[in-house]
């Protein structure tokens, strides 16, 4: 899992644009919205903007992790529509709050969401080996 930054450094761009393009694609599926392709490819290229400039950071697999956690969480009523502004309020309150956490030595919930999934793929593992 490398960093955003990392991977645009090592010219990986051609890569990232489509994690990119496949998570802007998968976020209007899961939202049940059937976007035109021209919105697909401009939302991608905007977010690609974005993540490179303001979010490097971080891996595609943890702004995978806060689109899914986005998407889901209804709580303040504003995650039913996929726009500029609606993936950085999301970004930007992840990345807050896991900077709040590591704070006090805390574990962030990306910490978190990969100790759970080692945690299931070592119990699949198990399991397959007692067959």
């Amino acid at each position: 899992m490398e960093k955003i930054y990392s991977r645009v450094k090592k010219n990986d761009i051609s890569s990232l644009k489509l994690d990119v393009y496949n998570l802007i694609t998968k976020t209007y599926i899961e939202l049940g919205q059937k976007p035109s392709d021209e919105q697909i490819k401009l939302n991608s290229r905007i977010l690609y903007n974005d993540l490179i400039h303001n979010y490097g950071g971080m891996t595609m697999e943890e702004v995978v992790f806060v689109f899914e956690a986005g998407v889901r969480d209804g709580s303040d009523g504003s995650s039913c529509f996929i726009n500029v502004r609606q993936w950085n309020v999301w970004l930007k309150k992840h990345k807050t709050q896991e900077a709040l956490l590591r704070q006090t030595k805390q574990l962030t919930m990306w910490e978190r969401h990969q100790q759970l999934q080692k945690h299931i793929t070592l119990t699949i593992n198990k399991a397959k080996q007692i067959k």
